[in-house]
């Protein structure tokens, strides 16, 4: 009898250690669950891998994920600037991006379509007068009485060349409802936003474009904006070379 009553005590702290593990883990199982459905459906609110800028619009319907100018050695002043952005759209309407300005130059869309050139006066259609010394047509007089001349036309002067663009001032880039559209060279992409004619001091990596500003334009006609204070160059994309601490050798004694 006392051998049984000892080893009751025992199997009822067992069982209920048992139930204690099984609540644990079931508990663990339901938050791990929860975290991964917040991983798919929370994509656009979550900070990019890549550094980079993470902005949202002032009414808080787009978001700027990934926002940086790719690495390089360094941009000279003068030089075009390429800028690599993320638009997600989270309102219930398209947008589009209809502007773009920085403190450091113009942005422009590379890629995007190029405004017309209209033909100059140049290019006006030749004389059709007849060469010098060719006789009228029959029974035509020159009202004047003497010889009919023709001076020869110079030829056409070229027009004066203009500096030319890397891109389109015009920016209209769509972002469809609920969707995400990405503008950068990275990857062989080829429609990005570019400052055109880096002005100030040369843009050295760990630099930045300070102030740049993106306008959209719903569907409806109203607009809203995502302000970057200082959009950042980003980080290589791999590791750059040490430099060497081989020594060379030394003489011999």
């Amino acid at each position: 009898m006392t051998r049984s009553t000892q080893a009751t005590p025992l199997a009822r702290r067992r069982t209920v250690l048992s139930a204690a593990l099984m609540a644990t883990a079931a508990f663990g199982l339901g938050v791990l669950s929860a975290c991964s459905a917040g991983q798919i459906t929370q994509t656009d609110t979550q900070k990019a891998a890549v550094p980079g800028i993470s902005v949202d619009s002032a009414d808080g319907k787009i978001a700027l994920r990934d926002g940086g100018i790719p690495y390089a050695d360094q941009y000279k002043t003068g030089a075009t600037v390429p800028l690599s952005v993320h638009f997600f759209n989270n309102a219930q309407q398209s947008v589009k991006l209809t502007g773009a300005t920085s403190d450091n130059g113009t942005i422009v869309l590379v890629g995007g379509p190029q405004p017309s050139v209209a033909p100059t006066s140049a290019a006006a259609s030749p004389s059709l007068a007849a060469p010098s010394g060719s006789a009228l047509p029959s029974g035509t007089r020159n009202p004047s009485g003497s010889p009919s001349t023709v001076v020869p036309s110079s030829p056409a002067a070229a027009p004066s060349p203009t500096p030319t663009s890397v891109g389109s001032s015009a920016i209209s880039i769509e972002v469809p409802p609920a969707g995400v559209t990405l503008l950068s060279r990275d990857n062989g992409g080829t429609k990005y936003l570019a400052v055109e004619k880096l002005t100030g001091e040369p843009l050295m990596p760990g630099g930045s474009l300070e102030n740049v500003t993106f306008t959209f334009t719903y569907a409806d006609g109203t607009t809203t904006t995502i302000k970057v204070p200082s959009l950042p160059m980003t980080p290589p994309g791999s590791p750059l070379p040490k430099p060497s601490s081989v020594v060379g050798d030394e003489g011999e004694e």
